[in-house]
């Protein structure tokens, strides 16, 4: 291996998980890890581990670091004004970065932002100017490519879908409000209405509760997943709400920017394939027509290493 050859690293900081890129010339992938995030998880955590990723990596001559974490991101300082999924508030992560690699090619961007770059540049938005990609996870985010170019708007904020109102006064979201659709269709959200329903109704739930080691506490998004593919009355019933609470989210995006695609992906997604189908089938009978009758609704295709391929991507092309 040359040594004069420069890479890029990507590392996708998620609610869930913790994952690591490196990538050569034309977004070639060379090597990948990840790892369980812990619910407390700090800016120290994430720094120790990204050290010892590009440590065990040493071999590639990484000279660009891209970032992306759900959340508020101001675009100069790379400082984190506010992670919902993670609870930071104020956190210096670009210059921390900076300090403890010592690398000065270092980009910190809204996850969706840089997923969408990918999906975009490499994944299943090649070939339209104008898009929006969701992706459905531990919360829910949206990333937007307007005429050709990344649209992050005014505050470096432009996307977040989530934290739209889709029920005026309802359930609490991460994010200190009510009502938004990430309360009601991201995997926090689904699993916290099924754990309500189930203490409300142990035995109606307890296919779900025993796909969660019998513990109502430990219903996640994915148990339910698991309890919907073995035909739970509960679990169907509550996907096909979050597929409707979805739709409407979806729906209003498509209205009110009338792209040529929209992007759907994300964990929770992938976990129940069948959600797909009916987010794209409900969205274009709300949408309006004039805005949905060509539109292309698809699957993202960079899958579970979408954060880690955009990050890295955005990062080189500043």
């Amino acid at each position: 291996m040359s040594s004069d050859l420069v890479y890029t690293a990507g590392v996708d900081i998620g609610g869930t998980n913790l994952r690591f890129g490196i990538f050569g010339a034309g977004g070639k992938q060379e090597s990948d890890s990840r790892i369980l995030m812990p619910k407390a998880a700090d800016v120290d955590f994430i720094i120790r581990n990204i050290k010892k990723f590009l440590y065990d990596n040493k071999k590639y001559n990484v000279k660009t670091l891209g970032i992306g974490i759900a959340g508020q991101i101001d675009a100069e300082s790379g400082n984190i004004i506010f992670s919902p999924n993670l609870n930071w508030r104020d956190v210096p992560l670009k210059k921390r970065l900076e300090e403890e690699l010592g690398l000065n090619n270092i980009l910190v961007a809204n996850d969706l932002t840089a997923i969408t770059y990918g999906e975009w540049k490499y994944g299943a938005g090649k070939g339209f100017n104008n898009l929006i990609c969701i992706f459905v996870g531990t919360g829910i985010g949206s990333g937007i490519i307007i005429n050709g170019s990344l649209y992050t708007g005014c505050f470096n904020s432009a996307g977040e879908i989530g934290h739209t109102r889709i029920v005026s006064g309802g359930r609490k979201c991460t994010c200190g409000n009510y009502g938004c659709l990430e309360a009601y269709a991201g995997g926090h959200g689904i699993a916290s209405i099924a754990i309500e329903r189930a203490y409300a109704d142990r035995t109606a739930f307890q296919d779900v509760i025993n796909e969660s080691g019998g513990v109502i506490e430990s219903i996640t998004a994915k148990s339910i997943a698991e309890a919907y593919k073995a035909g739970s009355k509960e679990a169907v019933r509550l996907i096909e709400e979050t597929g409707k609470y979805l739709s409407d989210g979806v729906a209003s995006a498509v209205n009110l920017l009338s792209p040529c695609a929209v992007i759907l992906g994300g964990g929770v997604l992938d976990g129940i394939p069948e959600l797909f189908n009916i987010v794209k089938t409900e969205t274009l009978k709300r949408a309006l027509k004039a805005s949905s009758s060509n539109l292309k609704i698809l699957r993202s295709v960079l899958g579970e290493d979408a954060g880690i391929i955009g990050a890295a991507a955005l990062a080189s092309s500043v």
